[in-house]
């Protein structure tokens, strides 16, 4: 009985342990890339309230992740909705709070902006997009 019992917690020790290792390694793999290309991955999500969220986002310098309202053609416009302060580097599960709750249906965009003014706060003649025209990936709808 005593055996089992060892193999037991040995088994369990050496599964704890290689879960733990998956996590470092994984977390890692989060950590800033040196050269990695700006990025944001944001997926169709449900009435929010005064926020949304986004899954991921890679910025290479300090900045913001933005979130506008759409026109009619869909396309970004606007004052911005709501902004979030980011430190360089990758980052998942971001809450963006909103001025104001979208309606179900609503198209929003989401972007990167780099600090470029260096006041605290998103200032949108200030701050510079990382992208001259937002990828239309960055699109997403409020369900």
């Amino acid at each position: 009985m005593t055996t089992h019992v060892s193999n037991s917690k040995r088994l369990l020790a050496i599964s704890t342990a290689a879960a733990i290792g998956s996590v470092v390694i994984v977390g890692a793999a989060v950590a800033a890339v040196p050269n990695a290309p700006p990025s944001i991955l944001v997926f169709n999500q449900k009435a929010p309230g005064n926020s949304v969220s986004i899954d991921y986002a890679n910025i290479p310098v300090d900045g913001y992740v933005v979130v506008y309202a759409a026109n009619s053609e869909g396309q970004r416009a606007g004052e911005p909705l709501g902004s979030l302060s980011v430190k360089a580097g990758s980052h998942t599960d971001l809450k963006v709070g909103l001025s104001a709750a979208p309606k179900a249906g609503a198209l929003l965009w989401a972007s990167l902006y780099k600090d470029k003014d260096g006041k605290e706060g998103f200032d949108a003649k200030g701050d510079q997009p990382v992208w001259t025209k937002i990828p239309m990936q960055n699109a997403f709808k409020v369900e």
